[in-house]
């Protein structure tokens, strides 16, 4: 990677994390106060990144790059307005394939007045609708169709299989240029399709911060 590792690997007994954190130039301060929980995790040899690749689909499958490349064992990446409000690092020894500490989304627009404005970014997919749905059972440990990639922590297994080394986070297009399905749950769709399983841990949840009109 071509941004400064805050912390490299010492004890070769230990499972090794890359941690990154995707931004373009800044973190919130909650993210800087998380990550430096998370380092002081002596359980585990962790490398620390910052990317700032533009766009952000070139930055995550960037990211993967170097993760299924480098001598990492899993990956663990939030977002720069996103941080855990608990240590994701807790989830390291459940040695899940793909599992997500679901993050509040802002959902209001003209056509939801009266509906819930905040959802979990953790989905069921409708096959007769063809669109992913906010999963409900949110208590403790669940399996779901997809996941925000805003804090999520991936084996390595994962990005080991050829399928998901071919731009794995690439959004799906409409005919007319307009977005179908975002990078996220793109990288979802393809890992279930290469037989991965994908988790969300409703004891994990994560802060979101955003600008909203009042």
């Amino acid at each position: 990677m071509t941004e400064k590792m805050v912390e490299k690997f010492d004890d070769k007994n230990l499972k090794r994390i890359l941690i990154t954190i995707p931004n373009q130039g800044w973190l919130h301060t909650s993210c800087a106060h998380a990550l430096i929980d998370i380092c002081s995790d002596s359980r585990y040899n962790k490398e620390i990144a910052l990317p700032y690749r533009m766009p952000i689909e070139h930055n995550r499958n960037s990211i993967a790059k170097d993760f299924w490349e480098g001598d990492y064992d899993y990956w663990l990446s939030f977002d720069d307005d996103n941080p855990p409000t608990r240590n994701p690092l807790d989830l390291v020894e459940l040695d899940l394939d793909i599992i997500s500490l679901p993050t509040p989304m802002w959902k209001f627009s003209k056509d939801r007045i009266g509906m819930r404005p905040v959802w979990l970014n953790a989905f069921d997919y409708n096959k007769k609708s063809d669109q992913y749905e906010e999963y409900k059972n949110c208590v403790g440990l669940q399996e779901v169709d997809g996941v925000g990639t805003g804090c999520i922590l991936i084996a390595k297994r994962v990005f080991q299989h050829p399928d998901l080394q071919k731009g794995a986070f690439f959004r799906d297009w409409n005919e007319d240029g307009t977005c179908r399905v975002g990078g996220d749950l793109m990288f979802c769709k393809r890992a279930k399709e290469a037989g991965f399983k994908i988790f969300s841990h409703y004891d994990y949840t994560c802060h979101h911060y955003k600008e909203v009109a009042l």
